[in-house]
């Protein structure tokens, strides 16, 4: 398969851009992707991270328009939009790639027209929701209220888009570090102060100036310098001046130092997921308009403190937050655990399992472990998942923990995991009861539509290989008709007595564990996968 991206890095438009499409194009290069990249020659530019990583690089004519205005993102292409495309299309060389990724907020549906003879499909990633696309996928990573809604006017019907931090591209040293970062300290005594690779309104220097107060004299700093910083030098000389204070310059991930920090301060945007993937608590600064949505959302689900905008922040108010936080254990870990829950760090194994998709035969099932529980729980809070089980409510994280640790020890629940090349993307359970074992099971809501459920009951039914279960049941709502409609296909029969305390709007569905060999994919094949069978 054959894969262009499109995506820019600048003074103003910072590094986040074309560092998520590089840790997007590493994940693809490992299934088997040739990817290459198109980039302008910026002021500020960082295409020789591109090239030390041996990706090959077309590198468009530079332009000082870029550079101009920081929030003017239609100047951040630094030509006309059909300029760039008639660019883009003769960088690409006659060679029509089966995907092409535009990463850029200078690029909407006119440009994107322009290339579609050009390319198979074409794959947009972007957080604004200020222009209209045309585009068969589009990726937004950010967290917001509106979620999917905020892009419905501006794709066409037959767009797919995946929202939220669930996908979100980050380096796959955070998930590394996510698995052996240390509990969550009671009391912060590590700081790591990061602020973005420009940091315009000079946010570093303050948070340095309020950690030098006095009372604040033990703690230990981290401060990383941004790429583009114009003040480098001084923050250097400023940072020497305070006790216990490590200066780094730009890195290829902080996963390390997060990992290490008990507290942080910094910028939204990307680096907010890389910190909550963590599970870091974080104080958050947005340092441009883009990032604010995304800082009220996580604030509003409790997974940061949101200071407001950097040109409303002020020295006095980071030193009373530091204050608050420093000595809270019950806020740092109420931060901490929260932060966690939106990421998990398999962002970018989620986006290239839907570029390049795992071929059915290659689909494997293994047995839950006690690591799975934050999947489990992304999985039943999913909302067609909670409208198809008897009870719809939201499910909190300590109810989910307590019934996962228990299902786990339980010797009548066989728990599995669905994967495909390694990405965790379905479960399925038995709970026995005598001879008959019931089920339930969903796929993560990226793989459905592949009619993957069949592969799922047919590696799921051989958990029970070495039991006594001669019975496989089902319980379904009746206003559930995909899944009834799978059950019938999958040679499940309706039983027609219904059990004394059944409710009355659930059917029961059973088929012999000796007719095994029904399970094949050709016999369990649904046309909605969407159906499940839910027994929370």
């Amino acid at each position: 398969m054959k894969i262009a991206i499109r995506v820019d890095s600048s003074r103003a438009i910072g590094s986040g851009h074309l560092v998520r499409c590089k840790t997007l194009a590493e994940r693809l290069q490992m299934r088997g992707a040739q990817v290459r990249f198109i980039c302008r020659q910026h002021a500020g530019n960082l295409i020789h991270w591109l090239s030390r990583a041996e990706f090959p690089v077309t590198v468009l004519p530079a332009s000082d328009e870029s550079d101009s205005l920081e929030e003017d993102y239609a100047a951040w292409l630094g030509v006309p939009p059909a300029l760039d495309a008639a660019q883009t299309i003769e960088a690409l060389s006659g060679q029509r790639p089966d995907w092409l990724i535009v990463d850029h907020y200078g690029i909407d549906r006119s440009w994107e027209q322009q290339l579609r003879p050009h390319v198979e499909r074409i794959f947009a990633i972007d957080d604004l929701a200020n222009r209209a696309h045309d585009c068969d996928l589009l990726l937004d990573q950010n967290a917001n209220t509106d979620g999917e809604r905020r892009y419905r006017s501006l794709v066409p019907d037959t767009c797919r888009l995946i929202v939220g931090p669930r996908y979100a591209l980050l380096r796959p040293e955070y998930r590394t570090h996510r698995q052996t970062r240390p509990p969550q300290a009671d009391i912060a005594r590590q700081v790591l102060v990061f602020f973005g690779s420009t940091d315009t309104h000079d946010m570093t220097g303050q948070t340095l100036a309020a950690l030098s107060e006095p009372e604040f004299s033990d703690v230990r700093v981290d401060v990383v310098v941004g790429a583009t910083n114009p003040r480098r030098e001084a923050l250097e000389r400023q940072a020497a001046a305070r006790p216990h204070t490590q200066t780094y310059l730009p890195r290829p991930h902080l996963a390390d130092l997060m990992a290490k920090a008990d507290l942080a301060i910094g910028s939204g945007g990307t680096v907010s997921w890389e910190r909550c993937c963590l599970g870091l608590p974080t104080l958050v600064v947005s340092v441009a308009e883009n990032q604010v949505s995304a800082c009220q959302a996580l604030e509003a689900e409790g997974a940061i403190a949101y200071l407001g905008a950097a040109s409303t922040t002020s020295q006095e108010q980071m030193s009373s937050q530091f204050q608050k936080y420093f000595n809270e254990s019950s806020l740092l870990k109420g931060l901490s655990l929260t932060a966690s829950l939106q990421v998990d760090g398999r962002g970018g194994d989620r986006v290239s399992e839907y570029l390049v998709p795992t071929p059915n035969q290659d689909l494997e099932l293994r047995g839950a472990e006690e690591e799975d529980s934050m999947l489990y729980f992304d999985w039943a809070n999913d909302p067609s998942v909670r409208e198809n089980s008897f009870n719809s409510e939201i499910i909190s994280w300590k109810t989910h923990e307590n019934w996962f640790q228990s299902k786990l020890i339980d010797p009548h629940c066989y728990l599995g995991v669905l994967e495909a090349n390694g990405l965790p993307v379905g479960q399925i359970r038995f709970d026995i009861e005598g001879e008959s074992a019931l089920i339930n099971y969903s796929l993560d809501r990226l793989v459905r539509g592949r009619r993957w459920s069949s592969h799922l009951l047919c590696l799921g039914a051989k958990l029970l290989s070495e039991t006594k279960v001669k019975r496989l049941r089902a319980k379904v709502k009746r206003e559930n008709a995909a899944s009834r409609l799978a059950l019938l296909r999958s040679g499940f029969q309706k039983v027609p007595i219904e059990p004394l305390n059944q409710p009355r709007n659930i059917d029961t569905f059973q088929v012999l564990y000796s007719d095994i060999e029904r399970f094949t994919p050709g016999n369990l094949a649904s046309d909605n996968d969407k159906g499940r069978i839910s027994l929370t």
